[in-house]
């Protein structure tokens, strides 16, 4: 499944001028810039409101106002979205140098529609891995439609190459003191959870594109309650507008691959 190097007539140049504001910790990192694995994790929690996940959609629509007539058509034959999970929905996300391969919601939350990746269902402590594919990214929704953010070689998408956001989110985790929403905080992100971010323990345990592993720093990786209006545990492995880009944790700009980036973590500290 290796995609020719084109950029075709979907491509949403819009999005580079999206203010994409996530407002992280601000402490710097003491760490090394060498690439290690084996860093031990420190769950941080920070309290500061943003507007990341808010200017990530709006990204989105400006992307499929802006995509070509072309973009038809998509891959569903290794594909089939899971929508109801038993715990919580974790879903990997993420977008290239170029705004593409973007996936923004968990396919979990109500009425997703930027949802395209390959979720975990956290139903207790353990490792969880949550991806995006070739498949995922250019499947063609019943509901949803097309992904707006992917420029397409026939039914595939043109590889990845670099990131402005690669982040794990956890939907319905966290308390948030500015949380006012009722229902479900399972699928929808403004209601209250039942955890404080510091009473989990969560490290990043591996990176793999196209199956190859991926060096990062994990002591400048960010941890917590990045962003407080919403109820989502965030792993903020980089961010062009968060603190991950003072001092990043991985070498994005020669980050590549055409088939499948996925990202393993851990997390400790669950009742269920």
């Amino acid at each position: 499944m290796k995609a020719k190097k084109i950029l075709a007539a979907v491509t949403a140049l819009s999005l580079t001028t999206v203010v994409f504001a996530s407002c992280g910790d601000s402490a710097d990192s003491s760490s090394s810039t060498a690439a290690v694995t084996t860093t031990t994790a420190v769950t941080t929690t920070t309290t500061a409101a943003t507007t990341t996940t808010a200017a990530a959609e709006s990204a989105a629509d400006s992307a499929a106002t802006d995509s070509s007539a072309d973009a038809t058509t998509g891959g569903d034959s290794d594909y089939t979205p899971v929508k109801t999970f038993e715990g919580y929905d974790a879903f990997l996300m993420f977008a290239d140098s170029q705004w593409l391969w973007g996936n923004w919601q968990g396919q979990g939350e109500a009425d997703a529609t930027q949802a395209f990746g390959v979720d975990a269902d956290v139903t207790g402590d353990g490792e969880y891995t949550v991806s995006i594919t070739n498949a995922s990214i250019a499947y063609d929704d019943p509901d949803e439609g097309i992904n707006p953010q992917i420029a397409l070689d026939g039914d595939y998408a043109v590889g990845a190459e670099g990131c402005v956001v690669m982040c794990v989110d956890i939907i319905g985790l966290l308390n948030g003191d500015t949380l006012k929403g009722t229902g479900d905080p399972k699928t929808t992100k403004d209601v209250p959870g039942k955890y404080n971010a510091d009473d989990l323990k969560v490290e990043l345990k591996s990176i793999k594109a196209d199956g190859q592993e991926v060096a990062f720093d994990n002591a400048k990786i960010k941890y917590g309650n990045i962003e407080d209006n919403n109820n989502c545990y965030r792993i903020e492995i980089y961010n062009d507008y968060g603190d991950t880009a003072k001092d990043s944790p991985i070498d994005k700009d020669n980050l590549a691959f055409e088939d499948s980036l996925e990202i393993t973590f851990s997390i400790e500290g669950l009742s269920e």
